[in-house]
C-alpha cells in the first residue's frame, strides 16, 4: 500500500520547475561551451549526447528489476548526479569531464524522472489526466523562459565556472526541498513488460524518444552555427522556451471532457510535421528562430495525449507504463543521436537531419 503522501501534483510540478529552470540556466551552453573553451569537435559532442542517452537506457532497465524505488531518495540521488555533472563542467577538463559529463547526465535521468513521472501521473484520475499532464508542459515553458538569457548573462559577465556552478547550487537547493517536503517511506513500483504497453504505445514512445534524440543533438549544434554570442543565445533559447504551454493545457481540458485522446494526438503530429520540415530547411537565424519555436509550442502535444491514452488503458499499473516507456524513450534517444553522428560524419549538415523528426511523429498516433 501507498504511504501517506507529504506532497501532491502542485509540489512535485514545483519541484520539476525548478530543476527546469537550473537546466536550462546551463543546459543551452553545453554546446557552445565544449566547443568554444574545451575545443571539442561537434562530432564529439554528438557522440557524447549519444553516450549518455544509452547510459538513461541502461540505468531505466536497471532500475525497473528493482521492483520498487524509495521515490525521494532516489529524485535525490538524480538531482545529486545532474548537480556533480555541473560541478565536472566547472571545474574538470579533458576525458575526465566527458566520461562524467555522460555517466552522470545519463545517469540523473531515470534517477529522477522514473519515480517523479510515476509520483505525478498517479495524482491524475481519467478525469483531469490531459490537462494535469499538459500542465507539465505549462510548468517547463513558465520555468524555462527567463532560464536561458540569465544564464547567457552570468556566462558573459561572470563566466563558464560561475554558471555551471550557480546551476548546481539550484539543483542542490531543489534536492534540499525534495528531501523536506518528502516522506522516507514513500515507494514507487516499477515493471518492465513491453507486451503489456502493446504495439502501438511502443511504437509511439521509441518515435517521441527518437525525435527528441534528434532535435537534442541537433538543435544546440545548428543554433551554434548561427550565433555564438552568449547572450544572444540565451534570448534565442528563451524565444523557443515561451511557447506552448498554455496550448496544451487547452487542449488537456477539452481532452479530459470528450476523453478521445486520439483525435489530440493526431492533432499535434499533424501540426508538428510541416514546421520540423520548416526548421531543417530555415535558410537564416530569423527563420531558424520562428520556425523552431513554433515547432517548441506544438511538439509536446502528441506524446502528452499518447501518454494520457495508454494510462488510461492501464491506469492501474502506472510503474508499468513508466518503467517500460523511460527504458523506450531513451533507447530511442540514443540511437538517434548515434544516427545524427553517423550523418554529420558522412557530410550530410546536421540541419538537414531534423528531417528524421517527421518521418518518425505519424507513429506516435498509434498510441492507444
Amino acid at each position: 500500500m501507498r504511504a501517506p503522501r507529504t506532497r501532491g501534483y502542485r509540489e512535485l510540478l514545483g519541484l520539476f520547475g525548478l530543476l527546469a529552470f537550473a537546466s536550462s540556466f546551463t543546459g543551452s551552453f553545453w554546446v557552445v561551451f565544449l566547443t568554444s573553451a574545451h575545443g571539442l569537435h561537434p562530432a564529439a559532442i554528438a557522440a557524447l549526447i549519444g553516450v549518455a542517452t544509452l547510459v538513461a537506457a541502461l540505468g531505466s532497465f536497471a532500475t525497473t528489476r528493482a521492483r520498487t524505488l524509495p521515490a525521494t531518495r532516489t529524485m535525490i540521488a538524480g538531482l545529486a548526479c545532474l548537480a556533480a555533472m555541473q560541478l565536472a563542467l566547472a571545474f574538470l577538463s579533458g576525458p575526465p569531464l566527458y566520461l562524467l559529463f555522460a555517466v552522470l547526465y545519463g545517469a540523473y535521468i531515470p534517477l529522477f524522472f522514473l519515480p517523479w513521472n510515476v509520483l505525478v501521473t498517479e495524482e491524475t484520475k481519467a478525469r483531469d489526466r490531459g490537462v494535469k499532464l499538459a500542465g507539465i508542459q505549462l510548468a517547463f515553458a513558465l520555468a524555462t523562459a527567463p532560464a536561458p538569457f540569465l544564464g547567457g548573462i552570468v556566462a558573459n559577465v561572470l563566466g563558464w565556472p560561475a554558471l555551471f556552478a550557480i546551476g548546481a547550487g539550484i539543483l542542490f537547493v531543489a534536492a534540499g526541498l525534495a528531501a523536506v517536503r518528502g516522506d522516507a517511506r514513500e515507494r514507487v513500483a516499477l515493471e518492465w513488460d513491453p507486451r503489456a504497453l502493446g504495439r502501438g504505445a511502443k511504437a509511439a514512445y521509441l518515435a517521441q524518444g527518437g525525435t527528441e534524440g534528434v532535435l537534442w543533438t541537433a538543435i544546440p549544434l545548428v543554433t551554434y552555427s548561427f550565433v555564438q554570442r552568449e547572450v544572444e543565445l540565451g534570448a534565442l533559447f528563451s524565444l523557443f522556451a515561451l511557447t506552448g504551454g498554455l496550448l496544451a493545457v487547452v487542449l488537456g481540458r477539452r481532452s479530459d471532457r470528450t476523453r478521445r485522446r486520439r483525435r489530440f494526438i493526431a492533432l499535434g503530429v499533424s501540426l508538428s510535421i510541416p514546421l520540423a520540415v520548416s526548421v531543417a530547411v530555415a535558410p537564416n537565424l530569423l527563420a531558424f528562430s520562428v520556425a523552431t519555436g513554433a515547432l517548441s509550442a506544438v511538439l509536446a502535444i502528441a506524446p502528452t495525449f499518447a501518454n494520457a491514452a495508454v494510462v488510461d488503458r492501464l491506469e492501474g499499473r502506472v510503474g508499468l507504463v513508466m518503467g517500460t516507456r523511460e527504458v523506450l524513450l531513451n533507447l530511442a534517444r540514443g540511437t538517434t543521436s548515434i544516427a545524427i553522428l553517423l550523418l554529420f560524419l558522412a557530410g550530410l549538415p546536421v540541419q538537414l537531419a531534423i528531417l528524421l523528426v517527421p518521418v518518425l511523429l505519424p507513429l506516435e498516433a498509434l498510441a492507444r
